[in-house]
């Protein structure tokens, strides 16, 4: 494939004219690689998280303790209209990955990148890993990193044409994109602080503009009003999340090879975008869009925030990447490393959606918590159904007579996730004080019985007193995923000592208990 020369925007960013939008070969692109990612969506069971956003989407609210609404009222109407499905609940995440494959290519022909940089960006984004990780489970990054992409998209295009609608309806996406997740406030106040830096500072005069920051702001009251309401459950799931992030990383010291993990081969060409965004003067009109990128890589590597808060900046690097080579011309040589990167990358690809996930029978004892996430990439979540039977066979023996005032309470949200939807509709309400089902209703001051699920006793696996606790059963297959179908204990505790109206707001807790034994 030959890179042409790239049309070249002026500095001041008046510049009209576009290539023409290389649509049936992206086309192609999309629909090649979005086959490939949803032939695998029934191949592994469900995620943790996904099974608390059914879970979630069953109680509705305008907030939740770590997300907006969107995604659980999207995993509850998969639910609903086909229980048990894994590729209907996964269905929203491929087709986002397919847009954000087909807005990297938008991107390249908004830099002034002809049919070559277009379909080679398109093909950059699609053979990542972090496309394949996008598509792989329902998740709030899913939807995120390509409405983050969108919304620098339409701040774009607003540079080239000056049609100030697009300010509105990148307003508009964010407003969306917060009911996703809450980190689209700082990257529209990043965004505004590159414009404010490096121009065109006419954007922000533009009353387009406030009515789209209007929309955004409009759209936090909800979420803000629920926010308030509960504690502000959020400020604290920050440090959380870091803390999570570095036990998967090993630390600070693995953040870049997660980086690398994210982006694969073609990181290379990641480089060399942010290469052209800050050097390159055929993207000086584009270059507020640098210090939100530069502040998100900080994060990641000097904080330890999770990779993938900065693939919505992925389309727009690749695409600068491709267009700034179409403009420079390759050499023989460079063509040549270019090709294999690509080749090597769609190889990784293939291999990956096709080999995985793995046998379970190739399993080897999960123990400490960096190993879950390798896990659950190479072999899929598993243990609900095993999590389910051992949950429902205690339960069964216990004297129906004893069944009034009885609920289900679990340690971690997974736990209560997984009964929630995978076990029988003959359990008793589950409740959980972890994470997000924390902020759910509390269980009745009448429910005098507990049948507790969890890794830890029951006084330190709730934080409650009870009269009396009596171990009824053990989960604990050698090769079991921890806390799920490994390590877990099924308990009987009678007669709370303080009610739980009282009680409940004390044992919320937003760390995840893992099961891990280190």
């Amino acid at each position: 494939m030959t890179l042409e020369r790239a049309a070249r925007p002026p500095r001041s960013g008046t510049f009209t004219g576009a290539p023409a939008f290389a649509r049936l070969a992206v086309s192609c692109v999309a629909l090649l690689s979005g086959t490939l990612l949803a032939v695998r969506l029934g191949r592994y069971d469900f995620n943790g998280d996904e099974l608390y956003f059914i879970a979630a989407g069953r109680r509705p609210a305008f907030g939740y303790a770590d997300q907006g609404p969107l995604v659980p009222l999207l995993a509850a109407a998969a639910d609903l209209l086909d229980p048990g499905s894994t590729v209907l609940l996964r269905l929203p995440a491929v087709l986002a990955t397919v847009a954000a494959v087909v807005l990297s290519a938008v991107l390249a022909r908004e830099f002034g990148g002809g049919s070559d940089a277009q379909v080679l960006a398109a093909l950059a984004y699609a053979a990542t890993p972090a496309a394949v990780l996008q598509s792989a489970l329902l998740t709030t990054y899913a939807l995120d990193a390509t409405l983050t992409a969108m919304v620098s998209w339409l701040f774009i295009r607003w540079v080239r044409v000056r049609r100030d609608r697009l300010l509105v309806l990148a307003g508009a996406v964010a407003a969306l994109d917060l009911q996703v997740k809450w980190l689209m406030p700082v990257t529209w106040m990043g965004l505004a602080a590159g414009v404010a830096l490096f121009g065109p500072r006419e954007m922000l005069r533009r009353p387009a503009w406030w009515l789209g920051t209007g929309l955004l702001v409009a759209s936090a009251v909800p979420t803000l009003w629920w926010q308030r309401a509960h504690g502000w459950p959020q400020l604290t799931m920050g440090s959380v999340v870091r803390q999570e992030q570095l036990a998967t990383s090993d630390g600070i010291i693995g953040m870049p090879w997660q980086i690398i993990l994210v982006t694969g081969p073609l990181g290379a060409l990641l480089l060399v975008g942010m290469w052209a965004g800050l050097r390159w003067e055929g993207l000086r009109p584009y270059r507020f869009l640098v210090p939100i990128v530069l502040a998100g890589l900080l994060a990641i590597v000097l904080a330890g925030l999770r990779p993938y808060f900065v693939v919505g900046a992925l389309p727009g690097l690749f695409a600068a990447g491709t267009t700034y080579l179409a403009q420079r011309g390759l050499g023989r040589g460079l063509r040549g490393i270019g090709h294999a990167l690509i080749a090597s990358a769609v190889a990784i690809t293939v291999v990956a959606v096709v080999a995985l996930p793995l046998p379970q029978r190739r399993l080897t004892p999960t123990d400490a918590y960096a190993q879950i996430d390798w896990r659950t990439r190479l072999f899929g979540p598993s243990g609900w159904q095993e999590l389910a039977d051992g949950v429902e066979d205690a339960y069964r023996g216990i004297p129906p007579e004893q069944y009034a005032g009885l609920v289900l309470i679990t340690q971690n949200y997974w736990q209560a996730a997984g009964l929630d939807v995978i076990g029988s509709d003959d359990l008793p309400p589950v409740y959980s004080p972890n994470r997000g089902y924390g902020y759910f209703p509390a269980p009745p001051d009448s429910a005098t019985t507990v049948l507790y699920v969890g890794i830890d006793e029951p006084r330190s696996g709730l934080g409650a007193d009870f009269a009396d606790t009596t171990l009824l059963a053990r989960i604990d297959r050698p090769l079991g995923f921890p806390g799920v179908d490994r390590g877990v204990s099924v308990w009987i505790c009678r007669d709370p000592l303080e009610p739980w109206s009282a009680a409940w707001p004390t044992m919320r807790t937003l760390r995840m208990v893992s099961g891990t034994s280190r």
